[in-house]
């Protein structure tokens, strides 16, 4: 962890379910380097990360 202060953050990962492919959150990456996951219900153990894909 970084000390630096979080201001802004983006999101740069999908969390996926290995299981079920559903979207459990996003991976952020915040402005001092830091990465949080941000889950939409519970964390979850089995999961992959799917890059987010940039819009043209």
């Amino acid at each position: 962890m970084s000390n630096t202060a979080r201001l802004t953050g983006e999101p740069i990962m999908r969390i996926l379910c290995k299981k079920t492919d559903a979207l459990v959150g996003y991976l952020y990456q915040w402005n001092n380097g830091d990465l949080q996951p941000s889950w939409i219900n519970e964390a979850m153990a089995e999961v992959r990360y799917e890059p987010m894909v940039q819009a043209a």
